[in-house]
């Protein structure tokens, strides 16, 4: 049985999804792509789907998901309360840096844009070049502006 703590060290991409969520499904290419990618920087992407075993293997193996899964219904859930969040909706990603500490935890489908704020802010924290308060200050600022930037293009 595999816990988080298998990957101490590295710096945790961990994705809390489930087979009948849309968005969910949406964003696991961009996972993919960030765990190919990111790998050599110290990052891993872990997905924790809270469904049902059988559905999950079916839909990783469909989808060719390379990265690891967690798969529980309520282990699942539980493992979302440990990181301090009680209402969860999926898609939902928490990251941490190499310490293992919490730097933001992202609710929805994430975006490549996104993406590349947080794993960019994990990435200064991780290289202490930046402490964990400026790297949560600079996501929180740099968030809303990539929301609206998307807005402006998809005319919303």
């Amino acid at each position: 049985m595999r816990s988080l703590k298998d990957w101490s060290g590295k710096s945790l991409i961990v994705n809390f999804w489930a087979t009948w969520c849309a968005p969910c499904r949406r964003e696991i290419p961009l996972l993919q792509q960030i765990a190919r990618e990111r790998a050599a920087d110290g990052f891993q992407v872990v997905g924790i789907a809270v469904d049902f075993r059988d559905k999950v293997l079916a839909y990783a193996d469909q989808m060719k998901i390379e990265y690891p899964l967690l798969i529980g219904e309520q282990e699942g859930l539980d493992a979302a309360t440990a990181f301090g969040v009680e209402a969860v909706g999926f898609p939902f990603t928490v990251f941490t840096d190499a310490q293992g500490r919490i730097v933001v935890a992202h609710l929805g489908e994430l975006t490549a844009a996104e993406a590349d704020l947080i794993l960019g802010a994990v990435a200064q924290v991780n290289s202490g070049r930046v402490d964990l308060a400026k790297a949560r200050a600079d996501i929180a600022a740099g968030l809303p502006a990539l929301q609206h930037d998307s807005d402006a293009k998809s005319g919303g």
